[in-house]
């Protein structure tokens, strides 16, 4: 290939993998998933309450049961039991996550130097449940509304001590770092669904730059649980169903009758070391990670705001045009940072939920971005099939061309079975065409936040 070659001792490889999501719990499981063009979505409700919606891509194997997070031996599952009081769902899914990726890895307690392992883990924002605040909210009712006033006596004291520590965002990474005593650099990082490849860049640069030899890099996000669940359907167009239409078909990325996208949750890990660790380890690679980066185009209107409040959420500028730029700007730099001097890319992984219009902006950033050359890079994506799981889509979806790149064989973009010409891009339909050598995932949110990481079959020559 003609990218300017990185020293080999510097090259940055994935050594391990793990999942959980609506397509499976293991490696396996995921990539049949893809190969048989399955998909995760399926009636849906609350068990706290009634839910806006009948569907959805929730990942029902998982229970929180240790069982869920693998092979473990008896101290790690002993560890782990005792803090999952202390784990939100998305955090247990993080975890396990991890943990099966560690597994994959052949990292065990005493393998590798605790000082040199880090942890960057992304997430979503973690919003707490209904029953966690439903004591002390009932303890706040005067003439049957909910009084305020009363919080700081009567509700916060309705409170669990160890309330918030279930829902802070940096706890993924917390957790991983004591349950397997690492103490190289920790981070977490909380841009939505554009996280996962700002985590992994960030990881990238910290391996290159000398400091750890192993980091583990993972993202974790729901669209399923009560509050999030209402946030998603204020903030997203949802597919609604029509007569005949199964819940299955629901979510159409770049498809011309597309409109828009259904609530899932999961979450993926990698574990990255440099080349010379592995090889040293001896264990199998999976890819090389030529490198990520992050770009944001964040705009909002400052008229009539005051020093002290200068914006709002609402003032964002959430506009399709605004996220295609931020695309391009992420596209850009990074085949920049990684040397790029026009190779072939095998395939694109995109974002693309299944909405109108942000589907097409993410695809003209393609096609302005690549030109001509759009037309024969095939793109995938596999929001059909798991529906939009916040950050945790970044890491599911980039597993899953890992696998597609091992196995040569692409998997087609659910339910996309005509072009349309606001998408100029080249979507693939059928199972098995070449993944080709090196791949482009890109993770994108519509406040113009986006990611993206580049990724190429490994060679030991």
């Amino acid at each position: 290939m003609r990218f300017q070659e990185i020293d080999r001792k510097h090259s940055v490889v994935i050594t391990g993998m793990g999942v959980i999501s609506s397509l499976g719990m293991t490696l396996d499981q995921l990539w049949s998933a893809c190969e048989h063009g399955m998909s995760g979505v399926g009636s849906f409700s609350l068990s706290s309450g009634k839910s806006p919606v009948s569907y959805a891509a929730r990942t029902n194997e998982f229970t929180g049961h240790i069982s869920n997070f693998g092979e473990l031996d008896e101290q790690h599952k002993k560890t782990i039991r005792k803090g999952l009081k202390l784990m939100s769902r998305e955090i247990q899914m993080g975890v396990a996550s991890a943990q099966r990726a560690l597994i994959d890895a052949n990292i065990q307690s005493g393998s590798v130097s605790s000082s040199r392992v880090g942890v960057s883990f992304a997430s979503d924002y973690i919003i707490t449940t209904p029953d966690e605040v439903l004591d002390g909210m009932n303890a706040c009712q005067r003439d049957k509304k909910f009084d305020f006033s009363l919080w700081a006596e009567h509700g916060m004291t309705k409170m669990t001590p160890i309330w918030q520590l279930k829902f802070l965002t940096n706890m993924p990474a917390s957790h991983i770092a004591i349950y397997n005593e690492f103490f190289g650099p920790s981070n977490a990082i909380n841009n939505r669904e554009a996280s996962f490849g700002a985590a992994l860049g960030e990881a990238v640069d910290i391996i290159r730059a000398g400091r750890a030899d192993v980091m583990v890099v993972g993202a974790t996000g729901s669209r399923v649980l009560p509050f999030n669940l209402i946030h998603y359907i204020q903030q997203d167009r949802m597919a609604v169903p029509e007569d005949g239409e199964t819940p299955e078909s629901l979510c159409r990325p770049f498809d011309l009758s597309r409109k828009g996208s259904i609530p899932g949750d999961g979450a993926g890990t990698v574990i990255i070391e440099s080349a010379e660790h592995a090889m040293k380890r001896g264990v199998p690679i999976y890819a090389e990670v030529l490198g990520g980066t992050c770009r944001c185009t964040l705009c909002y209107d400052r008229s009539g705001k005051t020093e002290s409040m200068p914006f709002q959420t609402s003032d964002f500028d959430t506009s399709p045009s605004n996220m295609k730029k931020s695309i391009i700007s992420t596209l850009r730099s990074l085949l920049r940072k990684c040397g790029y001097q026009g190779e072939k890319i095998g395939h694109i992984n995109a974002q693309a939920g299944g909405d109108r219009l942000y589907d097409a902006a993410e695809a003209q950033a393609i096609r302005e971005v690549f030109g001509s050359e759009a037309d024969s890079i095939p793109v995938t994506s596999l929001k059909g099939n798991l529906g939009n799981p916040g950050a945790g889509g970044g890491a599911i979806e980039l597993i899953a061309s890992v696998l597609a790149m091992k196995n040569n064989a692409l998997f087609p973009i659910l339910n996309n079975r005509t072009d349309d010409p606001d998408c100029p891009i080249s979507p693939v339909r059928k199972f098995g065409q070449a993944s080709g050598d090196l791949f482009l995932k890109i993770c994108a949110q519509k406040i113009g936040q986006s990611s993206a990481v580049l990724v190429r079959r490994w060679s030991e020559q």
